[in-house]
This record gives C-alpha cells, sequence and structure tokens, in this order.
C-alpha cells in the first residue's frame, strides 16, 4: 500500500518538506496535491494563512517514469518565467519600489535574485514576507499548469545565509549538548528550518534530534545519543 501523508507549513516547500518527513520519502518518489493556498494579505494585497499539501507514494512503473523524467522544454520555463517577472514588477510598482530582478533556471527551478537599495523590505521577519511572496509568485508563474516549475525568490543571497545561520547554531548547540550532558530545545521553527536542524545533525556521532509540539510552535530538541 502507498505511504499517504499531509504536511503544513508557511510555505509550499515547507508544507511539503514537512509531509515528506512524514513518509520518509523523496520528492521524486512521490505525487504532491496542493489542498489548501494561502490567502496573505502583502503590503496590503492579500491574505495568509498555511499552506497544506498531500504527498503519496508512486509505486511501480509509474515511479520509475517519473524518476526518469526529462527537464522542462524552453517554452515551458520562459511562460513561468514571464509570468513571474511580470507579477513581482507589478507588485513592486505598487509598492514603489526600485528593484532589480534577475534569474537563472537549474534542474526544474527558476531561481530569481532581488536587489535593490530598499531590498530588504521584502524579507521580513526570519523571512515571512519573502516565503509568502514567493509562494504567491509561484502560484502566478504556474497558473494554468498541471506540473508546477519551482520557483525560488531571494534577496541578495538572504536564503543561503540563514541555512549557513541554522547550520552554525545546530553544531553550536550539539556542542553544548555534548559538553554539558544535558537536552537543548531549540525556539519555534518552520518544517524547512526544522529538517535543516535534522539534516545537519543526523551524522553526528554522539547527538540526536527529534521534533516535538504542535505547529507553528513545534520545535528540535538535540539530546546525547
Amino acid at each position: 500500500m502507498s505511504k499517504v501523508a499531509e504536511g503544513i507549513g508557511k510555505n509550499y516547500d515547507e508544507a511539503l518538506a514537512d509531509a515528506l518527513s512524514k513518509v520518509g520519502l523523496t520528492k521524486d518518489q512521490v505525487t504532491v496535491e496542493l489542498i489548501e493556498e494561502p490567502k496573505k494579505r502583502i503590503f496590503n494585497i492579500l491574505e495568509h494563512k498555511q499552506v497544506k499539501v498531500k504527498v503519496v507514494e508512486i509505486e511501480g512503473k509509474e515511479a520509475n517514469q517519473k524518476a526518469s523524467k526529462k527537464d522542462f522544454g524552453e517554452s515551458e520555463i520562459e511562460e513561468v518565467r514571464r509570468k513571474v517577472y511580470d507579477y513581482l514588477e507589478g507588485i513592486f510598482k505598487a509598492m514603489n519600489l526600485d528593484l532589480k530582478i534577475s534569474d537563472k533556471y537549474d534542474d526544474g527551478t527558476i531561481n530569481f535574485e532581488i536587489t535593490g537599495n530598499n531590498a530588504g523590505i521584502i524579507i521580513g521577519y526570519r523571512g515571512d514576507t519573502l516565503d509568502a511572496l514567493q509562494l504567491l509568485a509561484t502560484n502566478a508563474g504556474n497558473k494554468g499548469r498541471t506540473e508546477y516549475i519551482r520557483v525560488v525568490l531571494d534577496v541578495e543571497n538572504y536564503r543561503k545565509k540563514r541555512v549557513k545561520a541554522l547550520e552554525e547554531l545546530a553544531n553550536r548547540k550539539a556542542g553544548i549538548v555534548v559538553a554539558k550532558g544535558r537536552s537543548i530545545t531549540l525556539e519555534p521553527m518552520t518544517p524547512y528550518e526544522r529538517r535543516i536542524i535534522h539534516t545537519t545533525l543526523q551524522n553526528h556521532p554522539k547527538v540526536k534530534t527529534s521534533s516535538t509540539g504542535e505547529e507553528p510552535y513545534r520545535k528540535v530538541t538535540i539530546s546525547l545519543k
């Protein structure tokens, strides 16, 4: 019987990461259904609520076909790219922001980099605004499509810096756990952020990690093995 799970998060990627962690599978091994979309008010434009997705394990021949699926065509990529550009430029114009957008396609994902003097306002608290805008841009770019091309927004490498900060946090806290011999529970994190902590410490020789609590207050605990 195929494994099935639902995941929630403040954006599509976090909801998917949450669902995949429950079934212990990768994206290539499942089909993904968007159950609940956000309605977030970003800069008085839209309202927000958590995203919910459902994943179902792919078995047999169908799984092999998905694993061997070729990349998206150039016309598909360009269409999504153009829609995202138009959407973002409309948002920035409404906010009276003079920002530049560049992009690069890589392995099924269009990565958009936003730069400018006031680009920081797009990030928000711990990336909340950036995550919400990314989801809305993803929906705008993929409107009418049955298979989404992933869209990632970043502002002056904020996401890479956030990942590095979480990895450093995980290793620093693990060192404290080993030195003091007691567990440490981190502050509430999103499914995506928790996954970074788990992944960073999964091969640590002396500590283990676990998640406790309910969303959106779920936390990671680091303890001795």
